[in-house]
């Protein structure tokens, strides 16, 4: 099923895989000098490397006594008011210290805990009762609406300006486009030449494959003149105009087909044409509506945490205004709602923006609206049921639920009548499903107030604080998480915490960058420290990701702010050229230093488990490389013919060959036809039905047969992505299958003759 062994272009990713074959067959060694000099290059590396590691191991120090300094002198953790935050930020630096005991690490931990216990007293403290003004409340939320109007206003005109500024450089593209698009007729090789570099312009990464795949098929004669003209006219100039849609939503914001075709100078329907592929890609989506018209924004890897607490507002503030039965009262919060849910469409429309000016009036607004919803739930109210329940509907976080509305809504009038089938609820079921509601409601508000006052917990924190069963804890955590009411903030003990979107501060950001930051550099410090005090080639790799850990951790740093002001600014930029000086020696010193003794020969990796190979190499180069070789498995009886795999390759290294294997196909059983599409199945039914004897031989095609032929799968330029295994739609999980072993015949050949 191998190709025949020619001479091609290596993608990158193989050919680190194949450096590393044959230095660990001892084929091939990564050196420029010889082994008996390995101890005079490592001794020369330790002393250039002195003076620049004596100043990288004393700026954590050194940064973090200024950063005490000045969060002391400006008061900073009291601004602090996320208990978890302050949790974590305990934890690490505890963990720091008992690597490096630092003054400053101390001093920072002793004021943080400080901070915590000021805060658990406070919470602990017998509460006393006080009268709450909701009208007070709310005009505070109408305050705090129109402050956000007004800063969502000025990142509504800075977005518009950076679209404004993008419109030239969007003018160029069209202009490119539309030239590519004249040329794809006449000179289609030129105008696949121009769309890459259009592409490249836009780093829209699926046109940038489907172009490399045509060119490599061209060059290979998989595809013929016309076919290929036909590609770059049709499906290159499409995969060019959705890279333009996804340059004009990142530059120029949200905007509906008529817009995009607008200032693409394309008709609609050829947009939204392109969209809705982008759609399944998983690449774009609808956010909003102008008028009748959709409007569509870039998918966000994560959505802005203001948005996210705006969201949880608007459905707190919607449940809260269903329970007041005061007419002006509830006239107002119904503004003040109305408000917040065009706000929160104006952000969603926006997609990402800088989430700090929305930080102060979101927490805020946030605290009120907590405070307005208590009060609620507090307050006397009306002992009829249907208020009742319509209460504990909006309140314990008052998140108005489907199913549950529809039940109260309907519930009452299916016991007293008939459904438009005849039917009538039986109350004792109807009865039983209003107690599961509720309850679920009760249980879920209970643990949302639970994290919201307490920080990030645990399903077994939650169980240990309620008499709810760890069980139903999970599964409303996970029925949470789904509705975008919590989200995971990482782990205790093995478990998963869950806490409730917040939009940390700027106090709150310093504090927990600089800590996770002092954990990562007092450990990078002590490995340091061991590596240097007795370097050995094989610690190299160790060496430069030690060095690695203290370059990102300065560039962190560096973004940090206190009160607006970048702390220790002289000496983040003095040490900057000192680790970038280190990072580099290191890097030169290990590409000179040879593989220490081969633990494997060539034989050996013929039929070898790919773990085994990898903790070889990563204790002679220090990383652990890419996983790149395996055997691609082909099952006729599973394939479809139609040619996924092959259009999906990245690296070009699967084809359907216009070859029937028809003694195979006499050999599918009776239960692999039956998962087959009907017509398939049929058709091999009636050849093996008709056939006098079962053929010998191959069928080779005079050209190309939709439906049919052999998959091929070249392993010299095969890189184990899985592409092909994942985007089969053949029966029972696809006709190709990935085996991770080595079992690299074909490779061995290649090197042992090229060596």
């Amino acid at each position: 099923m191998t190709g025949p062994l020619t001479e091609k272009s290596i993608a990158p990713k193989r050919q680190r895989m194949l450096d590393m074959v044959l230095a660990l067959g001892g084929l091939k060694e990564e050196s420029a000098i010889p082994l008996s000099r390995v101890k005079e290059e490592l001794d020369k590396l330790k002393t250039e490397l002195a003076p620049l590691t004596d100043a990288i191991l004393a700026f954590p120090d050194s940064y973090f006594k200024k950063f005490l300094e000045t969060v002391e002198k400006n008061n900073t953790v009291t601004e602090v008011s996320d208990r978890s935050i302050l949790k974590d930020s305990i934890s690490r630096l505890e963990k720091a210290l008992a690597k490096d005991d630092s003054e400053a690490l101390k001093g920072l931990n002793d004021l943080l805990t400080n901070a915590l216990a000021r805060m658990t007293e406070v919470e602990g403290s017998p509460e006393t009762s006080i009268d709450f003004d909701l009208n007070a409340s709310l005009s505070t939320i109408s305050h705090l609406t129109s402050e956000l109007e007004s800063i969502i206003e000025n990142i509504e005109k800075t977005a518009e300006s950076e679209a404004k500024s993008a419109l030239n450089e969007l003018v160029t593209l069209v202009e490119a486009l539309k030239e590519a698009e004249a040329k794809s007729e006449g000179n289609p090789e030129e105008a696949l030449e121009e769309l890459q570099q259009l592409g490249a312009k836009t780093r829209y990464g699926p046109g940038l494959r489907a172009i490399a795949q045509v060119k490599r098929g061209k060059r290979d004669g998989r595809i013929d003149e016309p076919r290929f003209k036909d590609l770059v006219s049709g499906n290159m100039l499409t995969e060019a105009n959705r890279g333009v849609i996804t340059f004009i939503l990142q530059k120029m914001g949200s905007k509906t087909a008529i817009q995009l075709g607008d200032l693409m100078q394309t008709p609609p329907q050829a947009i939204q044409h392109a969209i809705v592929t982008m759609i399944q890609r998983g690449e774009v989506e609808m956010v909003g509506l102008d008028g009748d018209a959709p409007v569509f924004s870039n998918v966000l890897t994560e959505t802005p945490n203001p948005t996210l607490v705006l969201k949880r507002i608007v459905q707190q503030v919607r449940g809260m205004v269903k329970s007041l039965d005061d007419d002006d009262v509830s006239k107002s919060a119904n503004e003040s709602l109305r408000t917040l849910q065009t706000l929160l469409e104006r952000l969603q429309i926006l997609g990402s923006y800088d989430e700090a000016a929305l930080s102060e009036p979101i927490n805020k607004l946030r605290n009120t609206v907590d405070n307005a919803t208590e009060a609620v739930l507090s307050s006397e109210t009306s002992k009829d049921a249907e208020n009742l329940r319509l209460l504990v509907s909006a309140g314990l976080e008052a998140f108005a639920r489907f199913r549950l509305k529809i039940t109260l809504e309907k519930g009452p009038n299916l016991v007293s009548g008939t459904n438009v089938y005849g039917e009538q609820l039986d109350p004792k079921v109807y009865q039983k499903m209003m107690d599961t509601y509720l309850d679920n409601e009760l249980e879920r508000g209970t643990i949302l107030i639970l994290i919201r006052e307490l920080g990030a917990l645990t399903a077994h924190d939650l169980a240990e604080r309620t008499t709810i069963p760890q069980d139903r804890i999970l599964s409303h955590l996970l029925r949470m998480k789904r509705d975008e009411l919590l989200t995971i903030a990482g782990e205790s003990h093995g478990y998963i915490l869950y806490d409730v979107p917040r939009t940390p501060s700027e106090a709150e950001i310093a504090i927990q960058t600089a800590s996770d930051l002092a954990l990562q550099l007092s450990e990078a410090g002590v490995e340091l420290q061991r590596i240097l005090s007795e370097l050995k080639a094989q610690d190299i790799g160790k060496l430069a990701n030690s060095l690695e850990v203290f370059s990102r951790a300065r560039d962190k740093l560096a973004s940090v702010r206190v009160s607006g002001a970048v702390i220790d600014e002289t000496t983040l930029v003095q040490v900057e050229d000192k680790i970038r000086s280190a990072v580099l020696l290191a890097y030169r010193t290990r590409a000179k230093i040879p593989s220490t003794r081969p633990k494997v020969t060539i034989d050996d990796l013929v039929d070898v488990d790919v773990p085994s190979v990898l903790d070889e190499y990563r204790n002679q180069m220090g990383y652990a490389p890419l996983l790149g070789f395996g055997t691609i498995e082909w099952e006729q009886s599973r394939c479809l013919g139609c040619k996924s795999c092959e259009i999906a390759c990245p690296e070009d290294a699967i084809e359907l060959k216009p070859r029937i294997e028809i003694r195979e196909l006499f050999e599918i059983s009776e239960e692999a036809l039956t998962q087959l599409p009907s017509n398939r199945s049929l058709f091999y039914k009636t050849v093996q039905n008709l056939a006098a004897v079962k053929p010998s031989q191959d069928i080779s095609l005079k050209k190309e047969a939709p439906g049919f032929g052999s998959v091929e799968v070249d392993l010299w330029l095969c890189v184990a992505c899985r592409t092909c295994v994942r985007r089969c739609p053949g029966p029972e999980g696809g006709a190709l299958e990935l085996e991770l072993k080595w079992n690299l015949p074909e490779v061995v050949k290649h090197i042992t003759s090229s060596s």
